[in-house]
């Protein structure tokens, strides 16, 4: 045994080295994001039936990468992204706050509104499920009119994932936040708490808002086969 571990520095340094460690999986986990969903998988067109959506409902989907895997593993849920329904001019979009997805990947990753359809397209989505929260028509309309604004103002993704920085968002936290500012706690104290660097180490995963009381007519999307559901 070496002498720097017969004095007890290693065990010191120790829980360091764990939360180094933790916090540079994540970080890869995040750059490998955006090569699972553009190569591993191709694009394909994918129809989705909409018409039980309301706005304000909530999308849940499932990915094929590494960071889907360590989210669904780490909160033993279902989905790993999360999203608002909001019914546009010209269809279904949805809302939501996500990583490594920009057109160019040197650009911000800013909160988006996308067709559903992209949402749920084949090389981001194995598996998915619409959810309402509820509540009445119009709370569920204040709730998608938070994010919208933050939508439109150019509000980032929240790399850090603290809760209490309002001014970036990652998934569940732009639709806690919404959710909450309009009386509806989905969290309520559900928080799975990892010590990662940069981080406060208290998170909401989609399984944690799943859990929710408020939450009800959960429909779940078939695995997508030939572009389409089945």
């Amino acid at each position: 045994m070496t002498s720097w571990m017969k004095n007890g520095r290693f065990g010191r340094h120790k829980g360091f080295l764990l939360l180094f460690a933790a916090g540079a999986i994540f970080t890869i986990l995040q750059l490998s994001y955006s090569y699972f969903t553009s190569v591993r998988y191709p694009s394909a067109k994918v129809v989705i039936d909409t018409k039980d959506l309301r706005n304000g409902d909530l999308l849940f989907r499932n990915g094929y990468g590494a960071e889907s895997r360590f989210v669904t593993g780490v909160s033993n849920g279902d989905y790993s992204h999360i999203a608002f329904a909001y019914r546009g001019e010209d269809g279904w979009k949805a809302v939501h706050a996500v990583p490594g997805e920009s057109q160019n990947i040197h650009d911000k990753d800013l909160l988006k509104c996308e067709p559903i359809e992209d949402f749920y397209q084949q090389n981001r989505a194995c598996s998915g499920a619409f959810a309402r929260v509820d509540c009445t028509d119009s709370i569920a309309l204040q709730a998608l009119s938070f994010a919208l604004d933050k939508v439109k103002r150019k509000f980032s993704f929240d790399h850090s994932y603290l809760l209490d920085d309002s001014n970036q968002y990652y998934c569940t936290e732009l639709i806690y936040r919404a959710y909450l500012q309009a009386g509806i706690n989905l969290a309520d104290e559900r928080r799975h708490e990892m010590p990662m660097p940069g981080t406060d180490g208290r998170f909401i995963f989609p399984s944690d808002i799943l859990a929710s009381p408020f939450i009800h007519k959960v429909r779940k999307l078939a695995v997508y086969q030939m572009g389409t559901t089945q």
